[in-house]
């Protein structure tokens, strides 16, 4: 029998209306969403800092909270947990070694859930691989060096120290590149013993000029840095009139002598020979030569006076008044120069420039 068309519409009517119960009033809570991002640039180095934050978004906008974990792996590709925290932005220091091993890469992963217990759902993670840090070395040298140059036959003692910042064991290797004319059985390059301060010394004996390098190698058995020192040995120069007193006087004058008066030389300078000499028994150094000469009133030549002394002193009383005398030093060193100038010449330099070794000295008698 066929119901009426409104009866079958009445009656879908009252299954729809006639339970409420069945709708789901609830909102439901969305999962929130993380990642990690690194703070400033760079490639990571073992020993090095790294930073990092956690950027999280919760639909919801319910409040969340966030756990990292930071793991170092080598290249054995073993991984060791080294810190875990909760702050949002954290630093960490990459190990240099893992398990005895360098370090080769880092992984920073997060957990993040909000107040209601959801966990974002691909826990973010964040691998970076780890480069070493390739050590470094100071050289220094020293020993009589002089604008630059050392003089031949007297020791250069070149001292190497190396540092690596992930704290790695490191090794210095030598070389000596001597000058062209270098004999070897003249020469020396001796080990000196490990100087307190750390590092390595090496003593370098030059037998003749020219251009000599020492190169030192610092290795950390993963990578190498070379250092090159130049040095620079030139023939022993002539030695140097420094300081004097008093000071000659100008061309065509003369000093007064009117009581007795000393004359000086307070300063000879030269890359070997020197005065005020240096103390006995150094090896290396010696005392400059001085050569004292005096020409009298009527003299037409100087005679030596005296020898090895700083000065020479005058007295009026053993001349007249108005007498006219001259007071010359000359200096040498071990080379034993000879001085080219005429001896009318008041000064002289071998090399013709400012470095004098002779000085002459104009007085009057008053």
């Amino acid at each position: 029998m066929l119901r009426p068309a409104g009866h079958m519409l009445a009656t879908l009517a009252t299954l729809v209306t006639g339970a409420p119960g069945c709708f789901y009033g609830e909102v439901i809570n969305e999962r929130p969403s993380a990642e990690i991002q690194r703070v400033g640039t760079g490639v990571p180095t073992r020993g090095g800092t790294l930073s990092f934050r956690a950027v999280i978004d919760d639909p919801d906008r319910d409040p969340t909270s966030q756990s990292w974990r930071f793991e170092a792996c080598n290249g054995d590709d073993v991984c060791a947990a080294e810190e875990t925290g909760f702050d949002p932005i954290f630093d960490v220091i990459v190990p240099p070694l893992v398990e005895a091993l360098p370090t080769t890469r880092v992984v920073v992963t997060l957990a993040v859930e909000d107040v209601y217990g959801a966990e974002a759902l691909a826990r973010p993670r964040l691998e970076l691989d780890v480069v070493n840090n390739a050590p470094t070395a100071i050289v220094q040298r020293r020993g009589r060096e002089i604008d630059g140059a050392f003089p031949p036959d007297v020791p250069i003692v070149v001292s190497a120290r190396g540092m690596d910042a992930d704290g790695d064991d490191v090794s210095l290797t030598w070389e000596l590149f001597p000058a062209r004319n270098s004999v070897p059985a003249d020469r020396r390059f001796d080990v000196l013993p490990d100087p307190a301060t750390g590092g390595e010394e090496r003593l370098l004996l030059p037998d003749v000029d020219g251009e000599w390098m020492v190169r030192v190698t610092v290795s950390d058995g993963i990578d190498v840095n070379v250092y090159d020192e130049p040095i620079l040995v030139v023939p022993d120069q002539p030695p140097c009139l420094g300081a004097l007193d008093p000071a000659p006087a100008p061309a065509g004058s003369f000093l007064v002598l009117d009581t007795p008066r000393r004359i000086a030389v307070s300063v000879v300078e030269d890359d070997l020979d020197l005065y005020p000499a240096p103390p006995p028994g150094d090896p290396y150094l010696g005392a400059a030569e001085l050569r004292w000469y005096l020409r009298t009133p009527g003299a037409t030549s100087f005679t030596l006076v005296d020898t090895d002394v700083g000065g020479v002193e005058l007295d009026p009383a053993h001349y007249d008044p108005g007498d006219r005398l001259d007071l010359r030093v000359e200096i040498d060193d071990r080379v034993g120069r000879a001085i080219q100038c005429a001896e009318d010449v008041a000064t002289c330099s071998i090399d013709q420039d400012a470095c004098l070794q002779r000085q002459t000295w104009s007085v009057e008698v008053r």
